[in-house]
């Protein structure tokens, strides 16, 4: 039996890709990445510097195993593989550099398979491996949508993953349908640029009405849609989808029109402001999340302070901020007026106040009016169950529920934090 360790760094699509590696392994034991193992998988991430350095301090790790163990084999994919292969092979003796297109053929690569590395820009079709299980998780994280064809200044993630390309509706389904049979009870659906889903007349507010109709699953949750493809449609087909989290993560990353400009993002502060009323008209107390990058190249004083002052203004449930990254072969990397790291960092911990201050506001909105909290039980330690819930809360309640149990539980009866407080 051979022994696989596999590392993954950055999105929902790279961890729900792991998976499938794994799954077309045939009569393998998956151990902890510090061990030995016969074959090291590291599927990499390129969003920031930050996650660049860590890729070459897994593929460092995996080479300082490699001295121990000659025969292990080491695997490199994902996206800061595919823009930066020659300098992984100059690292060491790295043995397989793997496009992200052909990722889930590594199995069949590893055994004699033809290879040949792939320009992402070529891709044209959705690879569809089913899978039928997630690997050390309760919620089944599934992938329907890969690319981008967006082109904001700061994003390199298009040259790492391609244009936008989709599964079928019934690949959709297909999929879905397996995990529930293997006793998934919460689907998060996941892509590079979600929104962008499209099979002929399909999209992804039809992918849901699909889903909700699926026996045996509780619980949808979407990962992250862009604002300007939140559509009417979507929108107003929510109400019809009683399975769906009400949890909404959306990528802002400026409440400044004249940032967002700069950024080549494609709508205004005034029509995020119209959104959100639409999403609170028609979901009770939503968790809504949003991105925002923090010292963009120009950005002034003045464009902070009115991007926390839309942030505050808005019914919020959390923040993810990110200091702004440089990344080559990006428009931005060239841009006047870069901001020093003191500046980004200070204008960072104040978003995070901000942040602090809009997820007590939501947590102590959901207790006052004794929200119910649905979730899939991820563990139970003396008599007290965990779980994520549909609104984005971790909640911990006195019960005897197994794992992988679907439950709901009033806010009142329960102890709630924000995820993103973990």
């Amino acid at each position: 039996m051979i022994r696989i360790a596999i590392a993954t760094l950055g999105c929902k699509a790279n961890q729900a890709e792991s998976s499938i590696i794994l799954d077309q392994f045939n009569d393998f034991k998956l151990v902890p990445w510090q061990e030995e193992a016969d074959i090291y998988i590291i599927n990499t991430c390129t969003v920031t510097n930050r996650t660049d350095y860590k890729s070459r301090y897994l593929i460092r790790q995996a080479l300082s195993q490699k001295t121990q163990n000659p025969f292990a084999k080491i695997v490199v994919t994902g996206c800061f593989a595919q823009r930066y292969p020659e300098e992984i092979a100059k690292m060491g003796n790295v043995d397989w550099i793997i496009d992200n297109q052909q990722k889930l053929n590594i199995a069949d690569i590893l055994a004699g398979g033809n290879y040949e590395f792939m320009d992402i820009m070529q891709a044209k079709e959705f690879v569809y491996k089913p899978t039928a299980k997630m690997y050390n998780r309760t919620r089944a994280f599934q992938i329907i949508q890969d690319g981008c064809d967006f082109n904001c200044a700061y994003c390199a993630v298009p040259y790492g993953r391609g244009r936008s390309r989709s599964a079928t509706l019934e690949q959709v389904i297909q999929q879905a349908k397996l995990f529930v049979e293997n006793g998934y009870k919460e689907i998060v659906l996941s892509g590079i640029n979600l929104g962008l889903y499209k099979d002929g007349n399909n999209d992804l507010t039809d992918v849901l009405l699909r889903l909700n109709e699926l026996q045996g699953l509780e619980l949808i949750r979407l990962s992250s849609v862009e604002p300007q493809l939140f559509n009417d449609k979507l929108i107003n087909t929510l109400p019809l989808i009683p399975k769906l989290c009400s949890h909404y993560h959306i990528p802002l990353q400026c409440g400044a029109d004249s940032g967002l400009k700069r950024m080549r993002r494609h709508y205004t502060s005034t029509t995020i402001n119209q959104l959100i009323v639409k999403i609170c008209e028609r979901i009770p107390y939503p968790a809504i999340g949003m991105d925002v990058i923090t010292g963009f190249p120009g950005e002034t004083e003045e464009e902070h302070n009115q991007t926390c002052e839309f942030l505050r203004s808005l019914p919020l449930a959390y923040l993810h901020i990110f200091t702004f990254s440089k990344r080559k072969g990006t428009p931005a990397f060239d841009f006047p007026n870069q901001i020093s790291k003191t500046i980004k960092n200070r204008r960072a911990n104040e978003l995070s106040q901000i942040s602090r201050e809009l997820t007590s506001a939501y947590t102590k909105s959901l207790m006052e009016n004794n929200i119910p909290l649905r979730g899939i039980v991820e563990k139970n330690t003396a008599g007290y169950c965990e779980f994520l819930s549909d609104h984005y809360v971790r909640v911990r309640f006195s019960g005897n529920f197994q794992p992988g149990d679907f439950v709901q539980v009033p806010s009142q009866e329960a102890q709630i934090k924000m995820k993103n407080e973990e």
